[in-house]
């Protein structure tokens, strides 16, 4: 699953009126649409605020949606979507703003402008993979826990939890493609003991492109 790093803006201009899209990931429909009002608030003036997004469910399609915020049907919200689907992005909103230059581009004008400032925005927008994998949990002795995770922690391991009572618990991601045994092995040879961990809940990291 691919989305974009942080919000991203572009601009182009065609015959005087101004298409300004700006593009930012939305994890849910709601923040979607506060992004959108975001933009509104940010541009009062414009004559148009056509958006289109798609938030990834864990069950079942998409959710996929687009406004051509009066703009003849079908020119803008549509035609938005469709470069976002062909990205293969998800939990992405792109919001087109424009300002009328006094020209009209015809049906077919409006939908290479507004298809065309979505991909301007993609283009200039720096991408992630979203990589789902397992995290681990190691108990040890709390004198043993300081080694490790500094170990861990200098050989790409992420801690995401700690928590020290009779015994230290750590729970920890490994680097991508790391398979469990692996991550014992190497354990193993920097406590001078077997060890065994456990699997915990699965994590979400992101993997720039």
């Amino acid at each position: 699953m691919r989305t974009i790093y942080a919000p991203a803006r572009s601009e182009i201009e065609i015959k005087r009126s101004r298409f300004i899209a700006s593009c930012a990931r939305t994890d849910s429909e709601e923040v979607a649409r506060e992004f959108i009002a975001q933009i509104r608030r940010e541009f009062p003036d414009a004559r148009h605020h056509c958006t289109a997004f798609i938030i990834h469910q864990d069950t079942g399609p998409d959710t996929a949606r687009s406004s051509d915020d009066g703009e003849p049907a079908g020119t803008a919200g549509n035609p938005m979507l469709k470069v976002l689907t062909e990205s293969n992005l998800t939990n992405v909103t792109c919001v087109v703003t424009r300002y009328f230059g006094g020209t009209k581009l015809g049906t077919g004008g409006l939908v290479r402008a507004y298809s065309g400032a979505v991909q301007q925005v993609l283009e200039d927008a720096q991408t992630v993979r979203l990589v789902t994998q397992p995290s681990y949990q190691l108990q040890l002795p709390i004198s043993e826990a300081g080694k490790v995770e500094a170990k861990l922690t200098q050989n790409g391991y992420q801690i995401l939890e700690r928590d020290f009572a009779q015994d230290a618990t750590l729970r920890f991601s490994a680097p991508l493609e790391t398979s469990q045994s692996q991550v014992e092995s190497y354990l193993s040879s920097i406590s001078g003991r077997e060890i065994s961990i456990e699997t915990a809940p699965d994590i979400t990291r992101e993997v720039r492109e």
